[in-house]
């Protein structure tokens, strides 16, 4: 009889290895369930990852990872019933890692356009990057490359040059910086709903600047700090929730998911 550390090593790898290291043959069941079970989310993650959906998937990862480490434990249980020599405690410690970043990498990918903001943060970046090709993901009916690229070349040009202009209006303190121009935009949500009510959603942004403002604690010591203050409204963009194509192609249909996807970019007040 194998000790049960031995038994509950073997498990935590394959499932079902530990019961078959112990002549138990459900252990055929477990070995094969397991890649079926693994292929099985990654097709439900591969097509509900990014959507409003993207929840969904929860359950059924935790469920996995319960088995996984619930038939390990039954295994080195049955070991030392049948006479095996008692341990391996600790090597469940070393299964917790494994926990801890498949939960990780859920919260940090899932629901990627899964709302209004989401989608609005991914557009920027890929803006302030420069990548119009990951931008393109985003458009519910996507501009050609070189269109976007242009349009957002035109863009950060006439931004810069406002942004230009206004500090030398309100000067240095304003925080304005053309070689900067993202650090003076905002965007804030046109109808206010968060949630949106429907299923369109609208950011308009604003060049601001940083203004002093003196005032007094307890009526009578003077302090001052510093406001924001918006110069104007420049662009808005619209979102709208549309199906999402699927990732995969699976033979027996597909499961439905939704997504935010970028309908407009447009100004909202021409920059002078």
């Amino acid at each position: 009889m194998p000790p049960a550390g031995i038994v509950l090593r073997r498990a935590l790898i394959v499932w079902g290895a530990g019961h078959l290291a112990l002549g138990d043959r459900r252990g055929w069941l477990l070995l094969i369930a397991q890649p079926i079970a693994i292929a099985s989310l990654l097709l439900v993650a591969l097509q509900l990852i990014d959507g409003t959906r993207w929840l969904l998937i929860f359950p059924p990862l935790v469920a996995l990872l319960v088995i996984w480490l619930g038939q390990a434990l039954h295994a080195r249980q049955r070991a030392i019933e049948l006479g095996g020599v008692p341990g391996g405690e600790l090597q469940v410690v070393m299964f917790l890692p494994l926990v801890v970043v498949v939960l990780t990498l859920f919260w940090l990918f899932g629901g990627r356009h899964g709302s209004p903001p989401a989608t609005l943060q991914t557009y920027i970046e890929a803006w302030m990057a420069g990548r119009p090709e990951e931008a393109l993901l985003l458009y519910a009916s996507p501009p050609a490359a070189d269109e976007l690229a242009a349009e957002w070349s035109a863009q950060g040009v006439a931004i810069a040059q406002l942004i230009g202009r206004s500090r030398a209006m309100y000067g240095s303190a304003s925080g304005l910086d053309p070689e900067r121009p993202f650090d003076s935009l905002r965007f804030r949500q046109v109808d206010g709903d968060d949630p949106p009510a429907g299923d369109r959603s609208g950011y308009v942004g604003e060049l601001v600047r940083s203004q002093r403002v003196e005032t007094t604690v307890l009526g009578f010591i003077p302090t001052a700090g510093q406001q924001t203050v918006v110069v104007q409204p420049l662009l808005t963009i619209w979102l709208r929730l549309d199906r999402q194509p699927s990732a995969v192609a699976l033979p027996l249909g597909q499961l439905e998911s939704r997504a935010w996807l970028v309908e407009s970019v447009g100004w909202s007040t021409t920059p002078e």
